[in-house]
């Protein structure tokens, strides 16, 4: 049987996003948010999940896909901004730090990214896409630091809120390939598809 992998497309943020994220983060650790952090020079802006069992032999299929989506979209500037949980702060599942400008942009092309996974058996988000760098994971539906009480968790968000956490021009996409070892994962840049030059 052949190998499978884990993929997913993404965008990689700016650094200073990376460095913004880092200090949410020990932030909300300091207040007593327990979660489960991403390590904020891993962080990605995913564009579409492709699964968790993808076959190797796939790979060529879903990197001519990924190129021609990207020769049909000009680059395009995006800012990262906002602290907000999925699916809301009473069972909070995740911490991201959201899309102050570009999310029409970018939802532009995860659709011209659909229309091309699609017929190779990648259908897109049921849930729609919404844009985001996540931050944090709850294990359960709401895990916070002793002495948190049930409502305290947007209390948290609002006091982390920041209006400006980087800037950048999306050239390019990337597919990757997470490994999940003992203690975090890590990634393999498998692919990179250039948009369109302007």
């Amino acid at each position: 049987m052949p190998p499978r992998l884990r993929l997913f497309v993404a965008i990689d943020p700016p650094r200073e996003t990376a460095t913004v994220a880092a200090r949410i983060i020990e932030r909300l650790r300091r207040a007593g948010v327990e979660a489960a952090w991403v390590d904020p020079s891993q962080m990605h802006l995913t564009l579409h999940f492709l699964g968790n069992d993808v076959y190797e032999t796939d790979l060529h299929g879903i990197c001519v896909a990924l190129d021609a989506a990207c020769r049909e979209t000009p680059p395009f500037d995006i800012a990262f901004g906002g602290v907000g949980c999925f699916p809301d702060s009473k069972k909070p599942r995740v911490i991201w730090l959201g899309i102050q400008e570009g999310a029409e942009a970018l939802a532009a092309l995860y659709d011209a990214l659909a229309a091309r996974l699609e017929p190779l058996g990648f259908p897109p988000e049921a849930r729609g896409y919404r844009p985001h760098l996540t931050i944090g994971r709850f294990k359960h539906a709401r895990q916070l630091g002793q002495g948190a009480d049930s409502g305290s968790i947007a209390a948290h968000l609002s006091g982390v809120a920041v209006e400006h956490a980087g800037q950048m021009t999306v050239s390019r996409v990337c597919l990757y390939a997470s490994r999940l070892e003992k203690h975090a994962a890590e990634y393999d840049r498998l692919h990179t598809a250039p948009l369109r030059p302007r």
